[in-house]
Order: structure tokens, then sequence, then C-alpha cells
């Protein structure tokens, strides 16, 4: 089942970067983003407040991942991936 069209992603500003531990030159910059003050400081999909772990979550409840993206409005099928691929390849967050 194809996932569904996502809406263009919203502008990361500095505004919204205020605080958060993954800034411009981090290799999970523009895919998740951790802030003390956003969602009790969980890592989530940049951009929302989606926390990351639901998308593990879902997987590991034998979801699919076009599932979880139906689910959870404001990621892209790539940034879902990509974030599968760090974690893959052993990347940690600060």
């Amino acid at each position: 089942m194809p996932h569904h069209p996502q809406r263009p992603p919203k502008p990361l500003t500095p505004k919204s970067l205020e605080g958060d531990l993954i800034q411009p030159g981090h290799a999970l910059f523009g895919l998740i983003w951790i802030n003390p003050e956003r969602v009790s400081g969980s890592p989530c999909f940049a951009r929302t407040r989606v926390p990351i772990k639901n998308l593990f979550d879902y997987l590991e409840s034998d979801y699919t991942l076009d599932q979880f993206l139906q689910d959870f409005d404001g990621q892209t099928h790539e940034q879902a991936v990509a974030v599968l691929e760090f974690a893959l390849a052993g990347v940690t967050v600060p």
C-alpha cells in the first residue's frame, strides 16, 4: 500500500531551533530534533512533535512504515527511512 501524499515540510527556522541539541552540521540535522522544551526532550521527527520512538514501536508491533506515515502526520517517507538507516548504522544523538 503506497503512502499518502505529504504536505511540504515546514522550514527549520532559527527560532524553531532555539535550544535544540541537533544543530546544522550534525548528521541528524533536518531529520530529528531534540529540545528539553519540546515533548519532554524526546527525540522527535524534525518539524513535528512525533517522537522517533513511535516509529520503532510501530515497527516492533508489526505495523508497516506506510501505516506509521498514515497515522502520524508531518514526516516524509524519506525522513523515516533515513532515521532507520542511521539507527542501523549506530548513529547516536547527544
